[in-house]
Formats: structure tokens, sequence, C-alpha cells
């Protein structure tokens, strides 16, 4: 069938699907189209339009199941043999159950497929053959599929991808895949022509991967071709070396400050302000020690005074053009303290961190603030951390806070937002997961002690999806059973306990 006949049909299907729903009163039933040599034909002339319809729907239906003749006459070659065994037949009951039936409704079907591939990947298996379409379809239209499904189709569904022109995005993700295979094998980065012709995305999971195994090797990836990458391609490749992070990645950012691309140094900047040890944080250290002195009798008081015009040596450390609607010399205030070493303010201020962030009350001391929680957040240092959290509320700066104090500084801001339910998220958020079980017990415990309890699931559920630990679905069971008549309550209790439990079901169904 040409692409012309194959149009024909699409467009006939469409206004069958028309008439379907205004009614054959007041539309006619458009004709046949030429189906190809099955001989099919429609009912002779004079047939009511009703009985035309549903001839007209059930020979549709049967052309859409057969399908559609290639338009050459050569078969394609036969797929190759898979090297991965088939996934455990319990865990293929699940696969078929979250794409065809989803528990806790469509729009949990990605968490639970995401988590489905990677256990499956874990546990080096394949998707079964029957289920390929399916998948390949809800991964064309869900990025966030591609490169999981890619991981476990094997050699079979890659060829049956490469037989349909929407599955294409398959064959580039092999190819970054491959690619970042080889990354992790012993730290081996890819030869720099492959490096060279990968697409710009696949070059981000390479430089992902390699960084988490060999640094240095993907720190040297990014230097050999700078010279030719877009602006966009250097700035995504730096953002990949927040990942091992380290003091051998300062000579590449330090030369990235004379980058020809505003957001390229900016993001330089912003990662050499993870060093306190940096060439670039000694000299910010010394614009910051003239702005500041103490002050009163006994010295325990701050004053910080604005910097002046920066010279072009502090413009190339990002003393530049300040954002929208920002004072210039209060945003290279923020500039200076957020790259400073932050023991230059004990060093200054002759106190601890607590005393120095509560002595900062000068006028200078919310662009002050705002730099050192930048620094607090880039160098994850709990105690200063600690002294501006006890100072105001900031879920950004609870990642520098270890685990187990983490978990319970959420849970008493929690304590203390009943009332504002709508900043519930970004709290409870804060907590990075999985959670642990004790943190999952207690959140449920609160949630359900709360006299708006269902606002608050309904606020908190994406990262209750995400992170709530297996330990907390007994509990969600009796808040279950004692939700009394809030619908929408049960609802969404009911979804979260099914979407955890199938998710338990799907690790245990691989071991």
């Amino acid at each position: 069938m040409s692409d012309q006949e194959a149009g024909d049909v699409d467009t006939w299907w469409r206004e069958v699907g028309n008439v379907a729903l205004v009614g054959t009163s007041r539309r006619p039933v458009p004709p046949l189209p030429d189906l190809g040599p099955a001989g099919v034909r429609a009912r002779a002339d004079g047939a009511r339009r009703e009985e035309t319809l549903l001839d007209s729907v059930a020979i549709g239906a049967a052309a859409l199941r057969a399908g559609r003749r290639l338009d050459h006459a050569d078969p394609p070659a036969a797929a190759p043999d898979d090297h991965r065994p088939v996934a455990p037949r319990r865990a293929v009951q699940l696969l078929e159950l979250v794409i065809t039936q989803p528990p806790a409704g469509a729009q949990q079907r990605a968490g639970l497929l995401v988590h489905w591939l990677r256990a499956a990947d874990d546990a080096g298996c394949r998707v079964p053959h029957g289920l390929l379409p399916g998948l390949l379809d809800l991964a064309t239209g869900g990025r966030e599929l591609r490169r999981p499904v890619t991981a476990v189709l094997d050699e079979r569904g890659r060829w049956l991808a490469g037989l349909r022109e929407e599955w294409s995005w398959v064959a580039d993700a092999v190819a970054g895949a491959g690619a970042g295979a080889a990354s992790r094998s012993e730290g081996t980065a890819p030869a720099a022509g492959d490096w060279a012709r990968l697409p710009s995305s696949d070059r981000i999971a390479v430089l992902a991967t390699l960084r988490t195994h060999e640094p240095a090797a993907a720190r040297a990836l990014v230097a050999s071709t700078w010279a030719t990458d877009s602006a966009r391609d250097r700035h995504a490749h730096l953002g990949t070396l927040r990942i091992g992070l380290g003091p051998d990645d300062e000579p590449l950012l330090e030369a990235a400050l004379d980058d020809r691309a505003a957001t390229v140094r900016g993001a330089a900047a912003e990662l050499l302000d993870a060093f306190p040890g940096s060439a670039r944080a000694a000299r910010m250290a010394e614009r910051l020690r003239p702005l500041v002195r103490r002050t009163g009798l006994l010295g325990r008081g701050v004053e910080v005074t604005l910097p002046g015009e920066p010279d072009p040596a502090g413009t190339r450390d990002g003393l530049g053009k300040p954002p929208p609607r920002r004072s210039a010399r209060g945003w290279w205030l923020e500039q200076i303290c957020a790259g400073a070493p932050l023991e230059v303010w004990s060093e200054l201020t002759g106190a601890d961190p607590s005393l120095t962030v509560k002595r900062l009350t000068d006028a200078q001391a919310t662009d002050a603030l705002t730099g050192i929680r930048r620094a607090v957040r880039a160098r994850r240092d709990p105690e200063w951390a600690t002294a501006l959290l006890d100072r105001g509320w900031d879920p950004t700066l609870v990642a520098a806070l270890p685990r187990e104090r983490r978990e319970r500084v959420v849970l008493t801001r929690v304590d203390a937002t009943t009332d504002r339910v709508h900043e519930l998220g970004a709290v409870v958020g804060s907590v990075d997961p999985p959670w642990s079980p004790d943190f999952s017990v207690a959140l449920v415990s609160r949630l359900r002690a709360s006299k708006v309890g269902s606002a608050m699931v309904l606020a908190t559920m994406p990262h209750l999806l995400s992170g709530l630990h297996p330990a907390a679905l007994d509990p969600l069971e009796r808040w279950i059973e004692q939700a009394g008549g809030d619908q929408t309550l049960t609802t969404n209790l009911r979804n979260l306990l099914q979407f955890h439990s199938v998710k338990r079901s799907i690790t245990e169904a691989f071991r």
C-alpha cells in the first residue's frame, strides 16, 4: 500500500469515528476505501446507514489489527537470538499489570515501570517478546522511560524497534548506552571519534556515568571538544562535573571563567564556590576582609559594607552584571560571600557560625546571608547549615545535614507547618529518597494526626510515592480502615498503598 493509500485509510477511519460520534442521521457514512487485494466490499447500495456504519467499524478494526503491507517486497532479516533470559514469571505478570491496568492510576505508571525496568536490568533479564510493542509505545510517549527500556530490550527488542519509524529513538539510546557501557568497563572512556559523534543527550549520560568511576577521564572528554562545542553543550558538560567534583577539576573551571559565553562563566563560578581552598576562593576572601568589621565596645557586633566597583579580575571572578531587579553592589557582595571560605567569617567576627549568623543584622545582612547560604549548599557544611536553619527555615540547606539530623529537623518542621499546607511539599521533599523506616512511619503518624490530613497527603503525594519505606505500609492500612467518610483521603491512601505494594512485589519478584 502506498503512502497516499495509507493516508486515505487513516482519513476514512477518522471520518467513521466522527460519524459514530454525531450519529448517522447528521452525517453520512464515508465510502469504503481500497484496502488492497483482500476483496473486502461494503454492503450493496440501499443498506441502512446504521448497518453501513457497523460494517465500516468492523472492517476498519480488522484492518487495523491486520496492519499494512510493507512498501517493499523483501522481508526484514531474521531477528538475532537474545542474550538475556526472560524476566521471572511473577515479574512478567506484574509488568503486564502495570502496562495494562496500572495500580494507583495511569499517572503513577511511569514510576512503577522505571522501578521494574531497573530491577530487571540489575538482574540481567529482558522484557518478554509479547510485551515489547506496548512498552515501546509507552516509552515513545514518555522520555523518562526510554533509557531504562533500552537497557532490557535485548537483541530481538532492538530488532523490533528498527521496523517502525516511531521507535527509531531506540537506536540513538542504544548508541548512548553502548558508550556508557564502555565508560563503565574498567573506567574506559569512549574513543575520541566515538565521543565526537555522540548526540548531546547521550554525551551527558556518558559523562555522568564516567564521573562516578573515573572523574579524570570524563574531564578529559569535556576538554577534548571544548573548543568546538556549542555554548549550550559546554554549559551542560560543566554541569556533569558536579558528580565527583574535586580539586583536580579546578584548572578546567578556572579556564572556563574566561569563556566567551556568560552562561558558561556563571556555571564555572558556581562550581568553584564548592572549593574553599581554590585560588578563586582566596581572591574572594581578600575582597571580603575589608568589608567586615566588628562593632561595639566588646566587639560583639558585626557590620558589613558593600563592595565598590570591581576591577577586571573581579568581573572575571563573577562580579559582573547583576540579575534583573537586583542592586549591583548587593549582588557583588552576595557573590563574594558565596565564593569566600566560610572560615573567613570566624576569623573576622571572632565567633562560631551560630553567633556569627545571629550578629548579621545590619542593612547588608540579607545579601551577605544569601551568599553564605550558597556557600553552605555548595560545600555541605553541617555546622553552618544548622546555624542558618536556626535563624530561618530553608529547605535547600537540609541536604547539608547528616541523614539522621536531617530527618529530625524535617519532622520538627512538619509539626510547625500544619496550618500552611502549601509549604509542606517542599519541607518533606528536602529529605531525598529513599527514606528510613523510622522517618517514614513517623511522617505517616504526623499526617494522620493532623486535622487537615487529607490536604497534607495530597500536598506530599509525589514525595510519599518516591520516598516512603515499606515499613509504613501497615500504618497506611490502619489509616485507611479508620479514614471514615473522607473519600478523597481514602482514594489517595489506597493509591499510595497499592503503588508501594506493587513496587515491593516487583523487587521481590527479581530476588
